[in-house]
């Protein structure tokens, strides 16, 4: 078909656009478009699991739970409890602890006497009776490795042992001398006879010997260490 005239031209043009049905499309720009998309669509990822945490009390075994699979939580800083999610209950994990913290002391340290202190030392505090069904009372390893006690004097009946100790009432005191000398309070072995080395061996112990028994004190010596 010929158009002499231009202007003719142009009036036919947007017809034949029409009838074809056909527009050419800037591929390049649909393309970015499309792919800004589907990363809006891809930022939405996670599934929320962040947001679980350890409770902050130690939980009890067999309650439910809803931390993720794989997180521990633990409580306490010595020998910690380690706890787990698993199958929605929480359960307790085993755990080793190398060294366990020292037991208080069979016998009431003194006042102000030396203790090994931190969370993994000392198992503190310690209570204590004068007298069995009395009165109670309470010494703690400080923070600044020192025991401290709520009460002032000693027990009545109770004598003080080396520097560290005091022996309660129907309680000795007991010397061990090998290459140093050893403090530990046994109940009296004599009683209610007087204290002698003839009843008091057995509290010297396997390796010692008694060499001097009286009042409340017990001496013994090793032999074989001289």
């Amino acid at each position: 078909m010929l158009f002499p005239n231009p202007r003719a031209f142009l009036l036919v043009l947007p017809v034949l656009v029409a009838c074809s049905g056909k527009v050419d499309v800037d591929q390049t720009s649909t393309s970015t478009s499309g792919s800004g998309g589907q990363g809006g669509t891809g930022g939405s990822g996670g599934s929320g699991g962040s947001d679980s945490t350890c409770p902050a009390e130690q939980p009890a075994v067999g309650a439910p739970c809803d931390v993720p699979p794989g997180e521990e939580c633990s409580y306490g800083e010595c020998c910690p409890g380690i706890f787990a999610c698993e199958a929605g209950s929480w359960v307790e994990l085993p755990v080793g602890c190398a060294p366990p913290p020292v037991p208080c002391p069979a016998s009431p340290p003194l006042d102000g006497t030396s203790c090994l202190g931190g969370p993994c030392g000392q198992t503190s505090p310690c209570t204590y009776a004068c007298a069995p069904g009395g009165a109670s009372f309470t010494v703690t390893c400080g923070d600044d490795n020192v025991w401290h006690s709520d009460m002032s004097s000693l027990c009545n009946g109770a004598v003080t042992c080396g520097d560290k100790l005091q022996c309660l009432e129907g309680y000795v005191c007991v010397t061990k001398q090998a290459f140093g000398s050893e403090y530990v309070c046994a109940p009296d072995p004599c009683g209610p006879d007087p204290l002698s080395c003839a009843c008091a061996e057995s509290v010297c112990g396997d390796g010692f010997a008694c060499i001097q028994a009286s009042g409340k004190n017990v001496l013994c010596e090793c032999p074989a260490c001289k």
